[in-house]
């Protein structure tokens, strides 16, 4: 009993806080994100307040909450926009992340980092943010924008990266080998369950959810879906790969159907709580003490990642045959950190081959790019405009 009260006051603390602070990020026009991280430092066992001190509850509520985010994700994933994007978006986005790979790698070696911690932080670094990307294009009105459906569609691609890569660092560690052939193993091993999901969702799901609506009731769809993404997420963990592949495909086979959009605006509201949730629990894990001892690199790879992420970029633009003006200005609006970052980092620290310091390290990262993430990207977008 006592653990039931205790978790229904670290909740109810942990929403509190995070709609203060949401509602201040949103007034100052921040990043609802960085609200949210500063709202579980306050809040977390390492912050000024220290409202809840349960760490093994707060790594619930962010798994919990992967599911439900990755979830999201795949909804937003159809299959046949894999087919709209093409060579250019997967040309683009496999540039980026494998130069960012390498960088991140040599970042880390530099620092005189372990092989794990030096290979979470080139994972974390290599992915690009959807959410706030596509936020601040939305509030521009850019979305139709053809600059903007290209960088979409490479945000897409490095979207399916992250999950594959997810998964092959999860059942890496797990097997502890990172041999060139056992990486081509497991990718294959990767692929072949994406595969075979996919494949059977393809077939089965049209006919579950032409049955579910005939009931016309619409808590069945909401826990059908559900049941899907954490049942397929926990088929996934069980099976060696991280969780949050299977929850990611869960979306992406009722993406196929034609009760995505129904399942989407019901599961909305849930998915937008634990998001909020998942970056505060975050924030709450980060002792961000130990950043008077780790300033250096905060800085170092701030400058990395956004220096980086845009010559990156820019090369893969100008690989296509498009102009400078054209390939700074995409650079410029993909040139930060976001979910995929913490995700990546829970992972290494569910396997326990992550150093403490890692998470508030890449934390300041994410929390310097998401604030001048916004300002690039409309850079970017003027950059661009004389080609719209």
């Amino acid at each position: 009993m006592a653990v039931g009260i205790e978790l229904v006051g670290d909740l109810g603390f942990l929403l509190l806080v995070c709609s203060g602070i949401g509602a201040l990020a949103y007034i100052f026009k921040q990043p609802m994100i960085l609200g949210f991280l500063v709202a579980g430092i306050l809040i977390g066992p390492f912050g000024p307040l220290k409202l809840v001190q349960n760490t093994e509850m707060l790594n619930n509520f962010s798994d919990i909450a992967i599911v439900l985010l990755l979830f999201g994700v795949g909804l937003s994933f159809p299959l046949r926009q894999l087919r709209a994007i093409g060579k250019l978006g997967t040309g683009i986005a496999v540039i980026e992340v494998l130069a960012m790979l390498g960088i991140g790698f040599a970042v880390g070696a530099g620092f005189g980092w372990s092989f794990y911690d030096s290979m979470f932080l080139a994972a974390a670094l290599s992915i690009s943010s959807t959410a706030i990307i596509v936020k601040v294009l939305e509030d521009m009105g850019k979305m139709e924008a053809t600059s903007s459906i290209l960088m979409i569609g490479v945000l897409v691609i490095e979207d399916l990266v992250a999950v594959v890569m997810i998964s092959a660092m999860h059942a890496g560690v797990v097997s502890g080998s990172f041999d060139f052939m056992q990486i081509l193993v497991t990718i294959g091993q990767i692929g072949l369950f994406i595969g075979g999901t996919i494949a059977a969702g393809v077939i089965l799901m049209p006919k579950i959810f032409a049955l579910i609506a005939r009931l016309e009731r619409y808590e069945i769809t909401v826990m059908f879906a559900l049941g899907t993404a954490f049942g397929l997420a926990f088929l996934s963990h069980e099976l060696g790969f991280s969780a949050a592949t299977g929850a990611f495909l869960a979306g992406v086979i009722i993406a196929g159907t034609r009760f995505s959009e129904q399942v989407s605006n019901l599961i909305t509201p849930t998915r937008e709580i634990f998001t909020a949730i998942f970056f505060v629990t975050i924030g709450a894990l980060m002792d961000l003490s130990t950043i008077s001892l780790f300033w250096v690199p905060v800085a170092i790879i701030t400058a990395v990642t956004v220096l980086g992420k845009m010559g990156a970029v820019y090369a893969g633009v100008r690989v296509f045959g498009f102009e400078k003006t054209f390939a700074i200005g995409i650079g410029l609006s993909m040139a930060q950190l976001g979910e995929f970052s913490f995700i990546v980092l829970k992972t290494g620290q569910d396997l326990g081959v992550v150093s403490p310091f890692l998470f508030p390290i890449v934390g300041m990262v994410v929390a310097l790019t998401t604030f001048i993430g916004p300002m690039l990207v409309k850079l970017g977008t003027r950059a661009v405009a004389v080609y719209e």
